[in-house]
């Protein structure tokens, strides 16, 4: 089996500061840590190893401070790491990501299964795994909770109220999952060691050849403002109960409600 994690450096969010010139996270003012979901998705790429043999590549864009993130993914027991990193992917949104993702599969595989957080801290848009899903042509299992797997494909358990819908998919496929499946396993002595001597490969554009029009992203934002503040409740006081359901109509009137 080869599979595929995709992780992300994240800023620590109680950290995070916007830059309200270019609309973007200044991330020099916050530390940084993994998407905590994606140390799920690091475990079950480890889990399905166990159970079909294979190798685990973990791979993140972003420059030399992903590293740490890529390390201790190592230390948990990946078998190898690769940065994606150039200035042409600056600015990023979620398409190009995918795309930029997409080709560095491409370029180290095939991949016969890939893991991925359901969703990012920072972003929350739960986007890129899809668009990667579509771009290789593999089935899609989303936001599992469980998982269990044999040599036909994955099967995930994936929350619905207060059940659960069970989906099946076949090799190859990608799977992102949620902070309730697969808990990180603890990193040991030899982990740590085995972090510390791997070697990180890196990928620049130079070998994934994307042009000019594929990193192009066609979204942008034009502004930043914060929420609403939503209005306070008032207490209704009348006479008596009929007083106060009167007064509360004449409310519900002005507002155009009845």
């Amino acid at each position: 089996m080869n599979i595929f994690v995709f992780v992300k450096q994240i800023p620590v969010i109680s950290d995070i500061r916007m830059n309200h010139q270019t609309f973007t996270v200044d991330r020099s003012s916050a530390g940084s840590m993994v998407n905590p979901a994606d140390l799920h998705a690091v475990e079950a790429a480890l889990s399905l190893k166990s159970v079909l043999g294979g190798s685990v590549t973990v791979l993140t864009m972003g420059d030399e401070s992903c590293d740490v993130q890529l390390r201790e993914a190592i230390a948990m027991g990946a078998d190898t790491a690769v940065r994606i990193t150039d200035d042409a992917y600056t600015g990023a949104d979620t398409l190009v990501t995918a795309k930029v993702l997409t080709a560095a599969v491409r370029r180290l595989g095939p991949a016969d299964c890939i893991f991925t957080g359901h969703a990012s801290l920072d972003g929350a848009t739960g986007q890129t795994g899809r668009k990667i899903s579509a771009m290789l042509g593999i089935p899609y299992l989303d936001s599992a909770c469980q998982l269990e797997a044999d040599a036909g494909g994955l099967t995930i358990r994936q929350k619905a109220g207060t059940g659960y819908n069970l989906w099946k998919a076949p090799f190859p496929l990608l799977c992102s999952v949620t902070e309730d499946a697969a808990k990180p396993r603890p990193i040991t002595l030899k982990g740590k060691m085995a972090a510390k001597k791997a070697v990180i490969s890196v990928l620049s554009n130079a070998e994934l050849n994307l042009s000019e029009a594929d990193l192009h992203s066609p979204s942008s934002v034009e502004a930043l403002f914060p929420a609403a503040r939503q209005e306070v409740g008032i207490r209704i006081q009348g006479k008596d109960a009929k007083d106060s359901a009167r007064k509360l109509a004449d409310i519900l009137f002005e507002k155009h409600l009845i």
